[in-house]
């Protein structure tokens, strides 16, 4: 587990608090200077645990540790209230981790693995919606999931699922998502093909049971303490948990896509393939996919931290609903960091190197791209006659309807 030493700093300095020389007024002083030289000491042991390289690599580092900062400390205090599991916005154009899907629409909640709650509302017309119980800390695992089709949605949209420990309760005979036990969070993801035209659903999560948890104890100094040293503590997993993992995949699968063995993390039915960039200014990934047969398909850039690149006001992604096919039906994605002038440019937005990913969405086939490093200059040996060319205004077109669509997925 990653600086879980924040906890006995923490404790340490609490004792310190016990001794009659200190007044209790000085108790709160001392649990802010401690939780503040704590998160400094992460978020410096980070930087200088891992390379920064180009300007625009450390300029990133230092917001995906602010963001990662203030998730932690949200979560933590949008969770303590267990009676009132509210569903909150993940990952958009900030708070970005693990290599959030550009197509998506995140929305998360505590769980207790006591707890017995009811998942109501109106599904939306994503490609798929899909909810997940998981744990999400102090280590990431993935439970029991149903997609949209298992929801026995009626006509008007509407649906409801149950969730609690063990087996289906004899008195409820719809869906039914068990929660494991030490799970933690719901997730629900919304993925979308036709940003501007497809419609997030209406997610509500109610605690059934709410009614026999405990009254909140009265606040006082320690437990909040105790608070802080658990919002550093899940600062510093946040910020390393992904390294070994981007470590490999720099190494193994440099200027290449590799299709990943199914790790029983991810949503089922769905294929996952990543690889690692590394271009000089003069140098494009030329990527040739013969499409999957799945409800969406997508492929996206993330940067070194495995947060996603732009994808609102850049082509950081692009997905089956997005991608224009050339005339032999195989799709050509280029990445590089100037506008080839073509179509299925992914932007790597001035990054020299970072993440890529392919997801086919509960997909029955599972072609592997091919990927060709080439000169900026010879891609045009690569490109079949009829390949579709993009115009500056078509491509800024192409950049208003991402805007469009990124505020309709994520308005209230």
């Amino acid at each position: 587990m990653y600086l879980r030493w924040f906890g006995c700093f923490f404790c340490s300095a609490l004792l310190a608090l016990a001794g009659p020389a200190l007044a209790d007024r000085e108790a709160d002083v001392v649990a802010w200077e401690t939780f503040m030289e704590a998160a400094r000491d992460a978020g410096s042991r980070f930087l200088r645990d891992h390379s920064q390289g180009s300007d625009v690599e450390r300029a990133t580092a230092l917001m995906y540790m602010t963001q990662q900062l203030a998730v932690s400390v949200q979560q933590s205090v949008a969770d303590a209230d267990t009676s009132l599991p509210l569903l909150r916005l993940g990952a958009t154009n900030i708070n970005k981790w693990g290599l959030d899907s550009a197509d998506a629409r995140y929305l998360g909640a505590a769980l207790r693995d006591d707890g017995t709650y009811r998942l109501f509302g109106t599904l939306g017309s994503a490609k798929l919606s899909a909810i997940q119980v998981v744990t999400d800390y102090p280590r990431f695992q993935a439970h029991a999931s149903l997609d949209g089709s298992e929801l026995e949605v009626d006509a008007d949209g509407r649906f409801e699922v149950r969730l609690g420990r063990g087996a289906r309760p004899d008195d409820w005979h719809g869906p039914w998502l068990p929660i494991a036990e030490g799970a933690n969070r719901l997730l629900i993801r919304e993925y979308f093909g036709d940003w501007t035209q497809e419609s997030p659903g209406a997610w509500t999560l109610e605690r059934m049971d709410a009614g026999r948890v405990e009254a909140a104890k009265r606040a006082d100094v320690a437990a909040a303490s105790q608070q802080l040293g658990e919002m550093v503590d899940r600062f510093a997993y946040r910020l390393n948990v992904w390294m070994p993992w981007l470590a490999t995949t720099r190494t193994e699968r440099l200027n290449t896509l590799q299709q990943l063995t199914p790790s029983g993390q991810g949503l089922q039915n769905n294929v996952y393939g990543e690889g690692w960039f590394s271009l000089a200014n003069d140098e494009v990934l030329l990527i040739v996919l013969d499409a999957p047969d799945a409800d969406l398909w997508s492929l996206q850039l993330g940067n070194i931290w495995w947060e996603s690149l732009d994808y609102i006001h850049r082509t950081g992604s692009i997905n089956g609903s997005q991608a224009q096919p050339d005339p032999d039906g195989r799709y050509r994605i280029i990445v590089g960091s100037t506008d080839p002038g073509y179509a299925n440019w992914l932007d790597t937005g001035g990054a020299r190197e970072g993440a890529m990913m392919y997801r086919y969405l509960n997909s029955r086939t599972a072609p592997v791209p091919q990927v060709l490093l080439l000169p900026v200059g010879q891609l045009v040996q690569y490109m079949p006659a009829g390949a579709v060319e993009v115009l500056p205004a078509e491509r800024a077109r192409q950049t208003t309807l991402r805007r469009q669509g990124a505020l309709k997925r994520w308005s209230p």
